[in-house]
């Protein structure tokens, strides 16, 4: 068993390290893309989005979930360590996660270094009650935040409504932050949609949603920053609804490109495989400074994610973002 790094954070984890097993559990080769140098006395963020896959959901067999994907590899005792690894290897001020379902756990530890974080469930969560789950919880959204860059100052939720004002199974949280250096305002979303082939109309709608919410809270020389998984690839009509406002990072730093994808996995009916993560940001406020590039398709195993290389069927996102000052 390999141990990533050697930051002090990062070897307090090996306490947590999987034991018994004849893998390897180490992160996957990554590095940063289009590195623009800082201009200005500008604060730096750094924002992963990810979503961490549920451990209520994870419970699989040949013809069910992640068919191909080794027992060990789905456990909680494996996937708990690989997601703090990755975590901590890159040491985000601000943290925004989808299906979470152990959220006190994950608050426990970071607190060790720094963190706190704020979380609410999803609405009919389908991790409740799953069979095998002992510590099944609804899963939602969660953000957390260094103390040591912000303090806090608000917390919003609520369930996305489609066009006929209706609530969807949709959820977007938000928390408002401060700059620990001037005070600046900083706003922190977190949305997860609904997936699946047939409710494209649905999450468009919800994008719509998601923007009203933003504009609700948002005030004026606010950073605004939005983690999401869209559930769909950026061709579609609620990315393209999302970018008329606010700019995807990735797609800023790579040149108007995206990775190949940000989930992949193996289910009974074959691979998914797609591109369904976003980070988003005002860019009257903020600029790009890198990204961080997703690995080489040819370094995913066959069985594809989760794996003993990342604990979630989806790769987090990393983006280093500075403040534009007004004098500049």
């Amino acid at each position: 068993m390999t141990v990533f790094g050697s930051h002090p954070a990062i070897r307090a984890l090996a306490t947590l390290a999987p034991t018994g097993s004849t893998d390897t559990y180490a992160l996957l080769s990554r590095r940063f893309e289009g590195r623009t140098e800082p201009k200005g006395p500008g604060q730096i963020v750094r924002v992963m989005q990810w979503n961490m896959l549920a451990q209520g959901l994870c419970p699989s067999t040949s013809r069910k979930n992640y068919c191909k994907t080794k027992e060990e590899h789905l456990k909680w005792e494996s996937r708990r360590y690989l997601l703090l690894l990755e975590i901590l290897s890159y040491m985000p001020d601000v943290i925004i996660m989808q299906e979470c379902d152990r959220f006190e756990f994950l608050q426990i530890k970071l607190t060790e270094f720094g963190y706190k974080g704020k979380f609410q469930e999803r609405p009919f969560s389908p991790c409740v009650d799953v069979p095998g789950d002992e510590d099944g919880k609804p899963d939602g959204c969660a953000i957390f935040y260094h103390t040591g860059r912000f303090n806090f100052v608000e917390l919003m939720h609520r369930q996305l409504l489609n066009e006929m004002q209706h609530s969807t199974s949709s959820l977007v949280l938000g928390v408002k932050l401060e700059l620990v250096e001037d005070n600046t305002p900083v706003f922190i979303v977190n949305s997860h949609l609904k997936g699946g082939p047939k409710t494209e109309q649905n999450r468009y709608e919800a994008c719509i949603d998601l923007l009203n919410f933003v504009s609700e809270h948002e005030k004026g020389g606010d950073i605004v920053i939005i983690g999401s998984d869209i559930c769909e690839c950026p061709s579609a009509r609620g990315y393209d609804h999302l970018i008329t406002k606010y700019k995807d990072a990735y797609s800023s730093a790579m040149e108007g490109k995206h990775l190949s994808f940000t989930t992949w996995r193996v289910r009974p009916l074959g691979e998914e495989k797609y591109v369904n993560d976003v980070m988003l940001f005002n860019d009257q406020n903020l600029r790009v400074l890198q990204v961080l590039d997703g690995p080489p398709d040819s370094v995913i195993g066959d069985a594809r994610l989760p794996n003993n290389t990342c604990g979630s069927d989806h790769i987090s996102l990393v983006c280093d973002f500075q403040r534009i000052m007004n004098e500049e």
